[in-house]
C-alpha cells in the first residue's frame, strides 16, 4: 500500500508538472493533482490540491478554500449538486475579505447541474472536485462571476465569495 501510495504522489507529481506547462491551463480539467481525500478509490478525481497555506488555485482568477472536509465522493461534471451557498462582495480592506453580503439560499437546497451552465463559470470550475459534506470558500473574479453587467447588488466585474455546502451529489440518469 505504501508503494502505492508513493507511485501515485510521484506521478501526480510529473502530470501537475505537465499541466502547468499546457498552454490552456484555465480549464479545471486540465488540473492533474488526485484528491488524496477521497474515500472511495474508485471515484477519485483529478483535482487540484491546497498549497501551504490551504489555498487551492483552480483556475485563473478562481481560488478555494476548504473551509470543513468532506466525506463523501468527488464532483464531476454532469452531476446534481444539492448545495447550501452565502454569498458576499470581496473586499481586500476587510479583515476576511468578506464584503457586503448579497444572499444565502436559506432553507431552500440550490440545486444545478455541473458543467451544464447553469450556474456561473466559476461554480462550474470550482465546485468539481468537492466532496459530499465538504464546505468549500470561493473566491472568484469578475469575469468568472457576473463580468460587465454584474446583477442586482453585484456592481460590474465584482469579484465575489461564495461559501457552498455541498450537501448531496446525484450522478445523471
Amino acid at each position: 500500500m505504501k508503494n502505492q501510495l508513493i507511485v501515485a504522489i510521484i506521478s501526480t507529481f510529473f502530470a501537475l508538472t505537465a499541466c502547468n506547462t499546457a498552454e490552456n491551463n484555465d480549464v479545471a480539467e486540465d488540473e492533474t493533482m488526485t484528491n488524496e481525500e477521497t474515500t472511495n478509490e474508485a471515484t477519485t478525481a483529478e483535482c487540484p490540491v491546497a498549497d501551504k497555506s490551504g489555498l487551492i488555485q483552480v483556475a485563473p482568477g478562481l481560488s478555494a478554500r476548504v473551509v470543513k472536509k468532506g466525506f463523501g465522493r468527488s464532483a464531476v461534471a454532469g452531476d446534481y449538486a444539492d448545495t447550501n451557498v452565502w454569498l458576499w462582495l470581496y473586499d481586500e480592506s476587510a479583515e476576511d475579505k468578506h464584503g457586503a453580503f448579497i444572499w444565502e439560499s436559506g432553507s431552500t437546497v440550490f440545486q444545478f447541474q455541473l458543467g451544464a451552465g447553469q450556474v456561473i463559470k466559476g461554480w462550474d470550475l470550482g465546485v468539481p472536485c468537492m466532496l459530499e459534506g465538504e464546505t468549500r470558500e470561493l473566491i472568484v473574479a469578475g469575469d468568472l462571476a457576473y463580468g460587465p453587467s454584474g446583477r442586482g447588488e453585484i456592481p460590474p466585474n465584482a469579484t465575489l465569495i461564495f461559501t457552498i455546502e455541498l450537501l448531496k451529489l446525484t450522478p445523471p440518469d
